[in-house]
């Protein structure tokens, strides 16, 4: 699909974020010292902040509670310049909430999520924003419940819009179709596309190819420290990881995914956009915050131009 927009929907989670860096080495069953901090998260959300930080108009499609920590995100992303419109207040169920405890060096000991208000994210309650959808890029997590992101993929191959999706965690790639028909770009990392796949010991780049010959147009495959595979219909490119000081991992997928999106609406391609949102990966796991304030075009273009890069290809058999 060519790039014929300038705007970004961001449809799924909004959560507060509470994070806890341990002291010393995480040791199970007993107290562990921390130092704490609270802010604004959720993968649709994170990406969100990251295009607009980026210069490119986004919305944000979620749902928060009526208490304080609903209501405060919203105002963060009014402040940000992230059209709200479309978040919706539930009565129902208190805002999403996501707990990360850390390392001493910023890796994640284990993470703990309160998103039963996304349940609330019918295909009833993005019957709204539909007609909205043909004039925009779209991202949408698998924090959204199975029923709509088969839904938001039906519609996407009747109207042949842009939709590009992230599986999240192993558990909610689950919550995709068998067909990925309609899902222009899909972002996962090889744990979760071997699960999605039930192919425990497949390759990253075998397991590129299946997701290519299940619909996804192109396929950004993620792999640690050993960098990712982009793919699509012509090529397997593996482009190597930036070395990076990780002060906290929190944040660098979404980092990742909103880069490659902005620079595909500016009509890179997707080796050139997927580099460009290596290095806003790279820029944010050396931060101690999910969104890196000072995020732009520039920063990216200027830290692209120091850092070694390295990507090999090869064509489709």
């Amino acid at each position: 699909m060519e790039p014929e927009t300038s705007r970004v929907v961001c449809i799924g989670g909004a959560a507060v974020d509470r994070k806890y860096r341990a002291l010393a080495t995480v040791r199970p069953g007993t107290s562990n010292p921390v130092t704490s901090e609270r802010s604004f998260g959720g993968v649709a959300r994170n990406v969100a902040e990251n295009i607009a930080r980026l210069g490119t108009q986004v919305s944000l499609v979620s749902i928060v509670g009526t208490d304080d920590n609903g209501l405060a995100l919203i105002s963060d992303l009014e402040r940000l310049g992230i059209d709200t419109r479309h978040v919706t207040l539930s009565e129902a169920h208190a805002t999403a909430e996501y707990v990360a405890v850390l390392q001493p060096d910023g890796e994640l000991a284990v993470g703990l999520a309160n998103m039963a208000i996304f349940d609330e994210i019918t295909p009833a309650l993005l019957r709204g924003i539909r007609p909205e959808l043909g004039s925009a890029w779209v991202f949408a997590d698998c924090n959204l419940p199975s029923e709509t992101l088969h839904d938001l993929i039906g519609l996407a191959r009747r109207r042949a819009f842009m939709l590009a999706i992230d599986a999240v965690s192993t558990p909610k790639v689950m919550r995709l179709p068998r067909d990925l028909t309609g899902v222009g770009i899909f972002f996962l990392n090889l744990d979760e596309a071997r699960t999605y796949l039930d192919r425990p010991e497949v390759s990253p780049q075998a397991a590129a190819e299946a997701l290519l010959a299940r619909g996804a147009e192109q396929v950004v495959l993620t792999l640690g420290d050993k960098g990712l595979v982009a793919a699509d219909s012509f090529e397997i490119a593996t482009i190597a990881a930036f070395k990076a000081e990780i002060v906290d991992a929190t944040g660098a997928g979404d980092a990742l995914i909103a880069a490659t999106l902005v620079a595909m609406l500016k009509d890179a391609s997707l080796v050139e956009a997927v580099t460009l949102g290596t290095v806003a990966a790279t820029l944010t796991v050396e931060s101690p915050v999910s969104v890196r304030p000072d995020l732009s075009l520039a920063l990216l273009e200027s830290t692209s131009s120091l850092r070694a890069e390295q990507t090999f290809k090869r064509e489709l058999s």
